[in-house]
């Protein structure tokens, strides 16, 4: 019988990962040439019906980049997750083993909820701007059997953070060459999830 004290769980989590959306580059292909037509029927337009049209030329690109709908938006949720462990990576049916990752780069950008503090540059206002991080933004770049592979990847909650630098201390461990950059250090983010009362997920 074994000793369940000595069973110990593997780090391990799943991720999103983004792809591009066919539908978003559709929408834009039809918003290019609807703007080069009202471009050339401007000159015929009045003040009113200038403004109006370039309100909604605006409003296009932003809604494809911010908007909720995944129908327009130019990127979105690959179906196949990303899975990061101590035995090495999994997306969808590609597995690659930590014995055969030579060299990884990777850049943590924060997790999904992230609340922080902007803070002016020196001799400017000292108010402060809230910023919200998506968690979307971070990356890896790993060299598997000399090939380079790229992901970039959402962290949903501070939990996962977490595990997934307990991930990178196995990869180390077992003799990856990691190289890690965070854009905000652990103290910092500590002190603005304490400042925002951010739940850790832990």
């Amino acid at each position: 019988m074994v000793n369940k004290k000595y069973l110990t769980m593997p780090n391990q989590l799943s991720t999103i990962v983004y792809k591009y959306n066919s539908k978003g580059f559709v929408l834009i292909g039809i918003y290019i040439l609807g703007l080069i037509v009202a471009f050339y029927h401007s000159l015929s337009m009045s003040t009113g019906e200038v403004m109006f049209f370039g309100a909604v030329f605006l409003a296009i690109p932003l809604y494809v980049q911010y908007g909720n709908s995944n129908k327009v938006r130019m990127l979105v949720p690959d179906e196949r997750s990303l899975i990061f462990s101590g035995q090495g990576i999994q997306f969808g049916l590609d597995h690659y083993p930590v014995r055969d990752i030579e060299a990884a780069a990777v850049f943590l950008e924060a997790f999904t909820g992230f609340e922080y503090r902007l803070y002016g540059a020196a001799g400017m206002s000292k108010e402060n701007t809230r910023q919200v991080s998506n968690g979307d933004q971070n990356k890896i770049s790993f060299r598997y059997k000399g090939e380079i592979v790229d992901f970039t990847f959402c962290l949903t909650s501070y939990a996962q953070f977490c595990m997934f630098r307990a991930v990178i201390n196995d990869w180390l461990a077992a003799g990856v060459n990691v190289a890690l950059q965070q854009a905000f250090n652990d103290e910092f983010i500590i002190g603005e999830m304490t400042y925002y009362q951010t739940p850790s997920g832990l």
